[in-house]
C-alpha cells in the first residue's frame, strides 16, 4: 500500500496525517499555518518529498444530508493547485464531522492538535473505505 497523506484543509490552518506503508498505522503529523494557497501547496509538496508520500487525500465537507457544502468548492480549488505541485495523485474523501470527532476525542487540545487529529480521522475513514472496496 502506498504511503498516504491526508489533508484537513482550512483557511487558517491545514492539518496533516500519514499512514505507514501497511496502511495499518495512522499518525497525526503537523499543522501548517496557511498564509496562501501557493505557499501551502509548496509546503505540502516538500512534506510529500521528505516523507516519501505516494498519494494525497483531501477532505470534502458535506452537509448532514450528504450534499457537498459550499466550502467543498474551495477545497477542490486548493486541490487543483496542490495537484500542480505534486508528482503523486490527489484524491478526495468525505470528511463530515472529522473536526467535531477530533474535538470530542481531545477536549483540551489546541486548534493545531485538533486539525492534525481531524486529518488522522479522515485518513482512517479513507483507508477503511478502500479496504471495503477490495471485498
Amino acid at each position: 500500500m502506498p504511503r498516504i497523506l491526508a489533508v484537513d484543509f482550512g483557511e487558517r490552518r491545514i492539518g496533516l496525517a500519514t499512514c505507514d506503508q501497511t496502511g495499518q498505522v495512522v499518525t497525526a503529523r503537523q499543522t501548517l499555518a496557511r498564509a496562501s494557497d501557493a505557499r501551502a501547496a509548496r509546503e505540502i509538496a516538500r512534506f510529500c518529498t521528505d516523507e516519501e508520500v505516494e498519494a494525497v487525500v483531501l477532505g470534502i465537507p458535506r452537509s448532514p444530508g450528504g450534499v457537498e457544502s459550499s466550502f467543498a468548492n474551495r477545497v477542490r480549488s486548493f486541490g487543483a493547485k496542490l495537484s500542480r505541485e505534486l508528482p503523486v495523485p490527489v484524491d478526495y474523501h468525505e470528511e463530515t464531522l472529522t473536526s467535531w470527532e477530533a474535538q470530542r476525542a481531545m477536549p483540551s487540545g489546541t486548534k493545531e492538535e485538533i486539525d492534525r487529529q481531524a486529518a488522522a480521522i479522515l485518513l482512517l475513514d479513507y483507508l477503511n473505505h478502500k479496504k471495503g472496496d477490495r471485498r
